[in-house]
């Protein structure tokens, strides 16, 4: 029965990590794309 709860345990913090890393890769890329500068004309360039 102790395998059998280590192996739970295991499937869940891979399961745990797994879920961590895409939430911090996704907020990583979000970071990254605003802090680069937009491409394009912004409202003040007098061209619209």
């Amino acid at each position: 029965m102790e395998t059998r709860v280590n192996a739970q345990l295991i499937v869940v913090v891979v399961i745990v990590a797994s879920a961590l890393f895409f939430v911090a890769r996704r907020a990583w890329r979000a970071i990254v794309a605003a802090r680069q500068p937009k491409s394009g004309c912004g409202s003040d360039c007098g061209c619209g």
